[in-house]
Order: structure tokens, then sequence, then C-alpha cells
């Protein structure tokens, strides 16, 4: 009888370690998730292209595993859901809950970035802000004027939202140092939104909580008048969207963490322009613009009925893509939007543009990837 019993119970551990694995997805390349935004692993390789063997098998299996286990799903949402009604956790890997119902982006270093426990050394900011000013002579000599513009987080315009528990050390974080060193230091232009984001922070300029990190269309209108203002004081033929120009509406929206309903609504302004006159180029674009990097988000507009005959050029990230580009394209005879990876061969994209005016667009979450970039430009040397 001992002995039927234990036949029982290894029949049982085997079916219990070999049934997850029998079920499992399988496919080569990795499953996307939807819910999680991101790649799940792939079926390892038991040897290398090379031939030799994956000393790594073992934890790539591992992972493959906890990934495509089947009814996964369920069961990442059933956490999700469980987490938040026992404990008020959030588990998704990338948010951070501040004050109910606010949600803050918490990847990359931003919780240090929001203490300004990174702030640059003045060895990095002397660099930094050289290559700038460097940037600006370079494309000056060519006859082009040019912009940084310099965004914020929303922890930044709202800083008792974050979560409590979290302080800041001292009043200037990382982007305040660039803005004010280049103000001090340098002739560069800037396009200066943080006061005009402070001022209208009673307003609904950032989302709470569908969007962790982005302001919303509102905010980036503010953006857009603060950007317009600066390029008017040296270009008269520059007509400037206002606001009885876009048809504004309002949209109620929601937001799922890893499949869970977060229990609230939110009330976002929507600005669609009225009369669009731009029309981005697509075709063409992927063709003009190959050998740019990160070219998916290579947005190339031109407006035969726009006035001027002026180009702009903006370096930026989502602040402007998501938002900006197509307002900003209704202003010029032709409008080139690209992500900033792209400074490192700015030079061949200007001399294959040839733009009349350069923005680059900086937001606090980037500037660990762009400060390396601006420091390391070689075409200036």
């Amino acid at each position: 009888m001992k002995r039927k019993i234990n036949i029982v119970f290894i029949v049982i551990f085997l079916l219990g370690i070999s049934l997850p694995y029998l079920f499992a997805h399988r496919e080569k390349e990795g499953r996307v998730s939807s819910m999680e935004n991101r790649t799940l692993a792939a079926y390892p390789c038991v040897r290398l292209e090379d031939g030799t063997l994956n000393k790594a098998f073992l934890a790539e299996y591992e992972k493959w595993l906890d990934d495509n286990i089947r009814g996964r799903a369920i069961m990442v949402e059933t956490n999700s859901a469980l987490q938040y009604v026992l404990f008020e956790r959030i588990v998704k890997s990338d948010t951070i809950m501040g004050e109910k119902p606010w949600l803050f982006v918490n990847k990359d270093g931003m919780i240090r970035e929001y203490q300004h426990l990174n702030l640059l050394s003045e060895p990095e900011l002397a660099q930094y802000v050289k290559n700038m000013q460097g940037i600006s002579d370079y494309l000056k000599e060519r006859g082009i004027a040019f912009y940084y513009f310099q965004c914020y987080d929303k922890e930044t315009i709202y800083p008792e939202k974050y979560v409590k528990g979290v302080n800041q050390i001292g009043t200037v974080s990382r982007a305040d140092q660039i803005v004010q060193a280049l103000e001090e230091r340098t002739d560069v232009r800037q396009i200066f939104v943080k006061d005009t984001l402070l001022s209208h922070r009673e307003e609904t300029i950032y989302y709470q909580f569908v969007d962790t990190l982005h302001w919303t269309e509102k905010g980036s209108y503010y953006g857009y008048q603060a950007l317009m203002e600066e390029l008017c004081r040296d270009f008269d033929r520059i007509p400037v969207l206002q606001e009885n120009d876009f048809q504004i509406t309002e949209m109620e929206s929601e937001t799922t963490l890893y499949g869970f309903p977060y229990p609230y609504t939110e009330i976002v302004p929507i600005y669609d322009v009225k009369e669009p006159h731009a029309q981005e180029i697509t075709e063409e674009t992927r063709e003009r613009w190959d050998f740019l990097h990160v070219k998916e988000h290579t947005h190339d507009y031109i407006n035969e009925t726009c006035e001027n005959d002026l180009k702009i050029l903006v370096l930026g990230d989502s602040f402007v893509r998501m938002y900006l580009k197509s307002d900003l394209a209704e202003s010029f005879s032709a409008a080139l939007s690209i992500d900033w990876m792209n400074i490192s061969i700015l030079d061949e994209v200007v001399e294959e543009y040839r733009p009349d005016i350069v923005i680059i667009e900086n937001t606090q979450s980037a500037l660990d990837n762009t400060i390396p970039l601006i420091s390391q430009v070689d075409f200036i040397e």
C-alpha cells in the first residue's frame, strides 16, 4: 500500500513539473503582452550561433517558462487585482502610486531624478554646456537659428502629488542645472516653459493616471505657445495657433494595471485643429530618411498653404512626437520631427534637410540618454 502511495506521489510530481512545459507557448521570436507592454521571452537555444553550448540556458529557460505558461495572463490580472484591493499596492513594475489617484513612472532612475540625487558634476555640466554651444555655433555658421527646449516630468510640476515619504534634496534638478548653465555661460537661445506650466498647474495640463509621464493636450498647447512666442521674437512671418483654432472637447478616460481596471476615471481635454493644412509625407519619408536612427519616430510634413517658406527641424522625444509635431507643422512650409537619438548625426540631417530653424527638445525622463549623446557629439570639433 505504501509503495502504491509513493508511486502516486511520484506521478503527481512528474506531472506537476512537466505539464507547464508541455502546454507552454513556444513561439521562437517571443510573444507580445499588450497587458504588460513588453515582449515575452522566447524559447532559449541549447547552442549559440557559433555552435557553443548556451551556458545561460537554464536561466533563460526559467524566464521563458515564467513568461509563457498557459493561463499566465489570467494569473497576472488576478494578482494585480488582489494586490490593489487587499493592500492598495500597484504591481505594475514601471508604475508607482502617489497621492491617490495619481500614478507616476517608476523606472530608469526617475525617483533619484525627483529627489535631485543625480545632479551633474561641474565637469559633466561644463562638457554638456560646451557641446550645446558648439551645436549652436555650428548651426549659426550656416545661417540656422537654434533653440533648446527643456520639458519637465509631471512630478516637477506637481511635487505634492508624488509618493509620500520620498523627499527632495534642495530645489535644483539636473534640468534646472542645464537651463541655468546655458543661460549664464552660453548664448544658446532657450524656450522657457517651466514657469508657464507652473502658472497653469490648476488646470488639466498633465494626466493624473491615464498616462504616468506626459502632459495633456492642454499642457502641450501651453508648451506650444511658449515655443512659438520665442520663435516669433526672431521671425515675424510665423502664424501661431490660438485656442479658437482648435476644436476643444473633453473625454472621460481610464486605465488598467496588468488587466485590472484602475477604479478611477479622468476627464482629459482634446485639442483638434479645426482646419489643418499640413500634410504628413509617408512613402517619401521612409526613402529619404532611411539613414536615421529610430526611423519609426520620423515625421515629415509639408504645408503648401503656409505664407512663409521656413523649414523647421525638431529633435525630441514623445513630448514632441505625441503632442507638438502636427501643431508646429501648421506654422511652417515644412516641418521635420525626428528622435533625439539622431543628435550624433545632426550635421548629416542638416545637410540633407537645410532647415531655417532647429530645436532640440529634452525631457527630464530622457536626460540619462541625452546627456551622454550631447556630451559626445563630434561633428562640432
